[in-house]
Formats: C-alpha cells, structure tokens, sequence
C-alpha cells in the first residue's frame, strides 16, 4: 500500500516540475520578461516560482522514493510530516512567499496557480494520511 503512495508522490512530483514549465506554462516561457529601467530584461515573478516549484518537485519525488524503500512506520510519519510541509509551500510559492503577476489575464495567473494550488493540496492530504496511518 505504501509502496502505492510513494508511487503517486513521485508523480506528484513531477506534476509540480513540469506545471510551471510544460503543462501550464509561465510567462516566463511564453516570453513576457519584466524590463527594468535599466534596460535589463529579467523573469517575472512567476519564473521565480517556477524555479522554487521545480525544487520543491524534486523534493517531494525523493520522499516518495524514500517512502518505497523503506516501509517502516518511523519512514512513513516522517516522509508524511515532510510531504504535508512540502505541500503546504507549493501552495505558499504562488501564493504568499514569491508570488505571480499582477495580472489577472496572464497564463500565470489563469492556469499555474490554480493547478499548483491543486496539487499542493493533494501532497499535504497524503502527507497528513501518512502521519495519521497506523499500521
């Protein structure tokens, strides 16, 4: 069973790398970059929280890795207490701590934060079922 959750946290993982970057794309990737008044053309916020997304996939991918390898319950509360952190700050990236556009028409704003704020959740439901689960 738990070699099962550890499996959808690696695809949970992935989901949150390639969200930002494939599934629902930035604006960084759609070529809208922030012109400073220096000329110099830098990522807008939601690049920054593509890159933070990124980490924090790689992240979740390792517990759920870790969650296959090893299957005691001392693994388990663990992997749970991290997968519940680590999605509350997939949720917190877009949101609170770096943010995205202003811009309420902007794909950034449409599409990747509410699919990462999804995602998010799921991660921190599992997380919360693994601490709760008694074997």
């Amino acid at each position: 069973m738990f070699s099962g959750i550890g499996a959808l946290l690696i695809i949970l993982g992935i989901l949150v790398i390639l969200t930002p970057w494939v599934l629902f794309p930035v604006c960084e990737v759609e070529g809208m970059y922030l012109t400073t008044s220096a000329g110099v053309q830098m990522p807008m916020k939601c690049g920054w929280t593509a890159r933070a997304e990124t980490g924090m996939g790689a992240l979740i991918m390792v517990a759920g890795g870790l969650l296959m390898a090893r299957r005691s319950p001392e693994t388990r509360q663990a992997v749970g207490v991290f997968s519940a952190a680590a999605g509350i700050l997939v949720v917190l990236f877009p949101t609170y701590l770096i943010g995205m556009c202003k811009l309420a028409d902007h794909p950034c704003r449409q599409l990747t934060l509410p699919a990462l704020e999804v995602l998010g959740v799921i991660i921190i439901i599992i997380g919360a079922f693994l601490i709760w689960k008694r074997e």
